[in-house]
């Protein structure tokens, strides 16, 4: 494409049927003209703003006076038309004079955005209450009221052949490690797609290789939440049209931690910290355990409660195994279609569809009470630390299987399988167990038992962050 700027060869560029307005200005044997696309540019504003100044304008020669005349703070002089495409389709108005080199694109946004609000993921009674919304700007702007200092940098790249989604990498350079942040970027550049159309588009890209099935990359819709994970030496990840930002490297314990325990007493923080991992186990190990007590191990039950337990399953048709995955079969159907139904009727379905299938389902003698009530509560349990439910729901089908197949001895190979996947697994070269798998004392100090905020002086070691690298 040839760099001389002229409305016929930019508007070649697009689609016939495609929105872009354009303005022409014949002034001194010169034609100054004006391309935006309607629904992203503040019309008033051109008007107003940009074209009254020029027109009012007595000599006007070259596009230097042109700069000169406007008083937007956000102008750009680009050489190339392809740059000059792209700041279109990004919003700004872009001016040139036909046939000559260079032109100006100034930033004239006028869509709405969505207002910032407490994020209905993670809600607290105490702390900041803003979330992240989908536009970059607004979210960049947040974290920049947060964190006051001039090591902070923003790194931006462009993915997507169609969308040219804008992407965000902030950090620390004082703090940030070097390596990580250079395979990071080289990652993203590398991601070839038509669209992102949302941050896990590009978390799936970065998840690729041995982790699979872990996380490797964290996220939150909290500003204050990226804000202290910037400080402790992460990288983060932001995509404009997006609430949810990426944060590199993750660490297994940041999904036990709650933004709220900041804000309470240390020992508040730490006994619900416990009382999360104590959840999450139970969550996927309950519906095995029924299933292995209940096939192999019923001896081991106390009396009593054993001829409770074999007063209600009396009669059922199937084995406990097929019962179980039965009701948790069950259990996702009524979650999944409670979820993409409306919200009015998706409470009225949650409701009526679990006492009618239930009472109906033990009254028939398909599934019987104990049942329900052991994967209803590891249900529960599941969402106590709500971003490990996909891979949490995963495992606990697998554990029911493996007790249901091989009872205690099944459940305990397989916990061992688990305990030293995750001890062996890394994300970005750090270990996602750490502090505790590889054991380091100082981060200990924000993990499981929550130490007093002024006792934290350094970022986590764990990270290997630049200052960790240098001691």
């Amino acid at each position: 494409m040839k760099n001389t700027f002229s409305t016929k060869t930019i508007l070649s560029e697009f689609s016939q049927e495609a929105d872009i307005s354009q303005r022409q200005i014949k002034k001194n044997g010169i034609i100054i003209s004006f391309l935006f696309i309607d629904c992203l540019a503040d019309k008033n504003y051109i008007s107003q703003s940009i074209i009254s100044p020029i027109v009012e304008a007595s000599n006007i020669k070259n596009i230097d006076e042109i700069k000169n005349l406007l008083s937007a703070s956000n102008i750009h002089q680009i050489y190339q038309v392809n740059e000059g495409i792209n700041y279109i389709l990004d919003g700004m108005v872009l001016i040139f004079i036909e046939n000559s080199s260079s032109a100006l694109a100034i930033s004239v946004a006028g869509y709405n955005t969505r207002g910032i609000i407490e994020p209905p993921t993670s809600q607290v009674t105490k702390g900041p209450r803003e979330g992240f919304v989908e536009d970059l700007n607004t979210n960049l702007s947040m974290i920049r009221r947060k964190i006051k200092s001039p090591n902070l940098s923003i790194k931006n790249i462009i993915i997507g052949e169609e969308t040219k989604t804008k992407i965000a990498v902030v950090y620390l350079k004082n703090l940030a490690n070097k390596d990580l942040l250079k395979q990071l970027i080289t990652q993203l550049k590398n991601i070839n797609i038509d669209g992102v159309l949302d941050s896990y588009y590009i978390e799936s890209f970065l998840e690729q290789g041995k982790l699979s099935f872990l996380k490797r990359v964290g996220n939150s819709e909290k500003p204050d939440v990226v804000a202290s994970r910037i400080l402790e030496g992460r990288i983060s990840i932001f995509v404009d049209g997006s609430p949810i930002v990426l944060t590199v490297p993750y660490l297994l314990i940041e999904d036990l931690q709650s933004p709220e325990d900041y804000y309470s007493v240390p020992a508040r923080a730490t006994s619900l910290r416990l009382l999360r991992i104590l959840g999450l186990t139970l969550g996927f190990l309950l519906p095995g355990i029924y299933v292995a007590l209940q096939s192999f191990h019923y001896k081991v039950l106390p009396l009593n409660f054993l001829v409770t337990l074999l007063s209600s399953i009396q009669g059922i048709s199937f084995p406990p195994l097929i019962e179980i995955l039965f009701v948790l079969f069950l259990f996702d159907i009524l979650a999944e279609a409670s979820a993409r139904m409306p919200r009015i009727l998706g409470m009225a379905l949650s409701i009526v569809g679990a006492i009618v299938l239930g009472e109906t389902s033990v009254n028939a003698g398909i599934i019987s009470p104990p049942s329900i009530v052991v994967v209803a509560i590891s249900s529960i349990m599941l969402f106590i630390v709500p971003d490990q439910v996909p891979q949490v729901s995963l495992l606990r089908t697998i554990f029911t299987i493996i007790g249901g197949i091989a009872g205690f001895y099944g459940l305990l190979m397989c916990f061992i399988m688990l305990t030293t996947y995750l001890i062996s697994a890394d994300g970005y070269g750090v270990p996602i167990l750490a502090p505790y798998a590889p054991s380091i004392k100082q981060d200990k100090q924000d993990a499981l038992i929550k130490r007093p905020i002024t006792t934290a002086h350094k970022p986590p070691k764990s990270l290997k962050t630049k200052e960790n690298l240098h001691e």
